[in-house]
């Protein structure tokens, strides 16, 4: 075993964490023998050949001038993330921004693995993003959406001991947005990967439990399959050749109207936004604004109301489901939906669920997978949501396995989240009871 800044990992991961080479025993990429230069060829998984982008513009990269490097953020692919200067001290992107960027939070957080996750957005001067009461806020031309993820060797002390593992930046350029994944390959900077990348054997401390997994850093090509939205297409119209649309997915004002402490001050992160003039349009009444509660792996269930509990379970789906299972209800684009939205389970914190609840899953039959009767004890046709029968609700199945026929979402982690389960089965066991026409053995 071996210590990287008190991270965990075993020989074989800490020689993948420290090598920008993909190896098929660091089960890294799709590749065998391949580097994760952005210049090689590499076969997908498929043994199809992926052309990466070609890094262009190297004299913008590395132009030496003060502040945020605009011109290369805005037309190249760096082959270094420290090219952009978006951080005053290139080797932490956890604290520092350059110029006005702001750090942000999300009251219900993505899970990937009990990363932690730095955040951070960049408006360029003299432009300003648009609120948007449902759907993520319309950012101008330029801006820049910062990501890295972290791993903490305890997660109960986070920021201690903590090792970057990538970061992601999502660039609005003028022809829409691109996802540019960053690898830390070293302790002083991370590299330009598009081929993905597989850390194994990755070992941290949770609730006081040893837990390791392998953490995967996904293909670039991969970001498309969470932030697309797609065409529902007019099979009677040959004509109709749309094509998908590119969306950040995190901030929404939902999950960023409550407090941020900001170091000097705590104040609500619209507010905040608003008063640094990066944001327009924000209502002044903040407490009439939908909010999705603050939810992470601290949050006490026990005690709350089954509303309470309802509103809770809603914000987790919203934010680690509804990027693919959402429909044209929430999506501005006129007949567009998220890839997973013809499934009929479509999780939107602002859809009504009182309207229409086989939209959520209650006794609404799985269109995919599925698991043996005897290993349910009621029958071959799963049902995602059995009110008051967590035990038997495919949903929860999916979210508590990591078989990779039945898991959910099928990107993103290689861990159970436990504290997620926990929320979403207690969700399922408070609705009003239903057993859905099924005969439900003990």
């Amino acid at each position: 075993m071996n210590i990287k800044n008190g991270f965990q990992i075993t020989s074989k991961g800490l020689a993948c964490l420290l090598s920008g080479v993909l190896l098929v025993a660091c089960g890294g990429g799709s590749g065998s023998g391949s580097t994760s230069s952005a210049t090689e060829n590499i076969p997908d998984s498929s043994g199809s050949v992926d052309v990466p982008d070609a890094v262009t513009g190297l004299e913008l990269c590395a132009q030496n001038i003060p502040g945020i490097n605009w011109e290369a953020l805005l037309t190249e692919n760096c082959p270094k993330l420290s090219d952009y200067n978006l951080f005053i001290d290139a080797k932490n992107p956890a604290v520092g921004p350059n110029g006005n960027g702001i750090p942000y939070d999300l009251s219900t957080p993505l899970f990937t693995d009990y990363a932690t996750k730095y955040r951070f957005v960049f408006v360029p001067e003299g432009k300003v993003a648009t609120y948007s009461e449902n759907e993520v806020i319309e950012f101008p031309v330029g801006s820049v959406l910062v990501k890295t993820f972290s791993m903490s060797a305890d997660t109960s002390k986070r920021g201690i001991n903590e090792t970057h593992i990538e970061t992601r930046l999502l660039i609005h350029r003028a022809d829409g947005w691109t996802a540019l994944p960053y690898y830390w390959d070293s302790e002083a900077d991370a590299s330009y990967i598009v081929t993905g990348k597989t850390i194994a054997d990755v070992s941290i401390i949770h609730d006081g439990t040893p837990l390791t997994f392998d953490y995967g850093v996904p293909q670039k090509n991969q970001c498309t399959n969470c932030h697309a939205v797609v065409p529902v297409l007019d099979r009677n119209d040959p004509t109709d050749r749309r094509k998908s649309i590119f969306k950040p997915i995190g901030p929404k004002a939902r999950f960023l109207n409550y407090d941020y402490d900001y170091g000097t001050q705590i104040e609500n992160q619209l507010a905040h936004w608003e008063s640094a003039g990066i944001l327009a349009g924000v209502p002044v009444d903040k407490t009439g604004i939908d909010s999705a509660p603050i939810f992470n792996d601290a949050t006490e269930l026990t005690g709350l109301s089954t509303e309470e509990l309802a509103v809770m379970a809603r914000g987790y789906l919203d934010i680690n489901c509804a990027h693919c299972h959402r429909d044209g209800l929430t999506i501005p684009t006129p007949n567009y939906a998220g890839a997973a939205g013809d499934s009929g389970l479509t999780v939107e914190f602002n859809r009504d669920f009182s309207a229409d609840p086989g939209r959520f899953g209650i006794c609404k039959t799985a269109v995919a997978g599925g698991y043996p009767a005897d290993d349910t004890g009621y029958n071959q046709y799963p049902r995602d949501v059995i009110p008051q029968h967590a035990d038997k609700s495919y949903l929860l199945y999916r979210m508590n396995t990591n078989d990779g026929r039945h898991k959910m979402p099928e990107l993103g982690r290689a861990s159970i989240h436990k504290e997620g389960v926990e929320l979403i089965k207690a969700w399922i066991n408070s609705l009003p009871a239903n057993d859905c026409g099924l005969t439900l053995a003990p």
